[in-house]
């Protein structure tokens, strides 16, 4: 007679769910890194939201994987949020009681476009008129001086 073996799961199968893959940032620690950008929780609540422990988010914040997808994540925010801040400039410049704020918000919305033109490639953008002069100077090495070299007997000289 033949006996069946018990089937072991394999390691696959004994994965926690919702772990990320290997070289990806997906399941629970995504989950926790967009909670903490998109919602601005702070780490230890997005970690217990997305059901990870406080601690696992920390040592997962050291890969440089993690740190790459953080990073989109924030950059992906802060050009999500630059649209609303133009308009809320824009309001503040028209419609502001107080005028040095009123004059600020002006002064940012130039700088914004200025700046917007010279990654833009624009000619004249960000340059002035005039000259510059660049002075570069090679470093020559100095001269050999004589060297004197002493025996017990005499000094000579070159």
């Amino acid at each position: 007679m033949s006996e069946e073996l018990p089937m072991v799961p394999t390691r696959q199968k004994l994965a926690i769910e919702g772990r990320s893959r290997k070289g990806a940032v997906t399941g629970k620690l995504r989950r926790a890194l967009e909670l903490m950008v998109w919602e601005g929780l702070k780490r230890d609540a997005a970690a217990e939201k997305a059901g990870l422990a406080s601690s696992s988010l920390c040592f997962a914040l050291h890969k440089p994987r993690v740190l790459t997808f953080h990073r989109a994540e924030c950059d992906a925010l802060r050009n999500s949020l630059k649209a609303r801040n133009l308009h809320r400039l824009d309001t503040i410049a028209d419609d502001s009681k107080n005028d040095m704020a009123r004059v600020a918000s002006i002064k940012a919305l130039e700088q914004i476009s200025d700046i917007a033109e010279e990654k833009q490639g624009k000619p004249g953008a960000g340059q002035l008129p005039g000259l510059q002069i660049i002075i570069v100077q090679h470093a020559t090495p100095a001269p050999a001086e004589p060297v004197e070299v002493f025996s017990r007997h005499e000094i000579i000289q070159p």
